[in-house]
């Protein structure tokens, strides 16, 4: 399944982080590299014993980024900086025109031993491939031995000083719309849905190339974005459902279509960042 979504445009200003530690570092007990980060505003249920500090971030200045996005990735950062691999977001502010245009998150930050246990939804990442327990929808009723629920969506946000409008797209897999049944062919059927959430990174990427062709300015991406959107995400649909189509009826499809998307990301590597800058002007 694929679909995508729009995060509304923004206003920018420097995120300033406040980390309080409430014990020693922790970071030569995490695994290097360190690629599962968890931010939940779901309280986790942690014993204490594993809290290891404090987060705050602040507005800053009416410079630089701050749309929940960039604030998130900001205190995850800091958050890294003391061995954590969970932020629990206590109290999120949303921004305010008038006082503050930035978005403010509190919570504590803990170290924990399995944070994939917690994470909803994985961003996708050449260096991480999807596991069976990554899959933690129901099974039941399911017509299928597995399904994948991925999808692309954009943020936007404005660098005012700078004149400019900020574009990035992230690819999703959802943890929780997402299954997996016990079968035999455990390992095949993971590397089936693990082409189903590269295939929405191809696209994914396809979408922010079309933006670069074809958004030269903020009035261009108000007038063209969501109806490219809407057509890349229709693409997505059809080649995902080409995909089940010829893999369904010959398995030995199956590295045809490993080969295709290896290929495609390949092609498409020059827009792995995924984000465009335009001119922007206030009307």
């Amino acid at each position: 399944m694929a679909l995508w979504f729009v995060i509304s445009l923004t206003s920018c200003g420097t995120p300033r982080i406040v980390v309080k530690e409430t014990a020693g570092p922790f970071s030569n007990q995490l695994p290097e590299p360190n690629l599962v980060f968890v931010i939940t505003k779901e309280d986790p249920n942690l014993n204490d014993s594993l809290l290891i500090g404090t987060i705050a971030t602040k507005h800053n200045g009416f410079i630089g980024d701050c749309n929940l996005r960039q604030v998130k990735r900001a205190a995850e950062k800091e958050a890294k900086e003391i061995g954590g691999n969970l932020i629990f977001i206590t109290r999120h502010k949303l921004p305010n025109t008038l006082l503050n245009p930035c978005h403010r998150i509190r919570g504590n930050i803990y170290s924990v031993p399995n944070p994939e246990a917690f994470e909803k939804e994985i961003l996708w990442n050449t260096n991480r491939k999807l596991k069976v327990t990554d899959f933690k929808g129901s099974t039941k009723g399911k017509p299928f031995v597995a399904a994948t629920n991925a999808y692309f969506g954009y943020t936007t946000s404005i660098k005012s000083e700078e004149n400019m409008v900020i574009v990035e797209v992230d690819t999703y897999f959802d943890c929780e719309l997402s299954y997996f049944k016990n079968n035999k062919d455990q390992s095949l059927v993971l590397n089936h849905e693990q082409l189903h959430f590269d295939i929405t990174e191809v696209y994914a990427r396809k979408f922010i190339k079309r933006l670069h062709h074809e958004i030269k300015s903020f009035k261009d991406l108000v007038k063209k974005v969501e109806r490219i959107g809407n057509e890349v995400n229709k693409e997505l649909q059809l080649k995902q459902e080409a995909y089940d189509t010829a893999v369904y009826s010959d398995l030995s499809k199956q590295s045809y279509w490993d080969e295709w998307t290896e290929t495609a990301l390949e092609e498409l590597a020059m827009y792995n960042n995924k984000t465009i800058s335009r001119p922007y002007k206030k009307d």
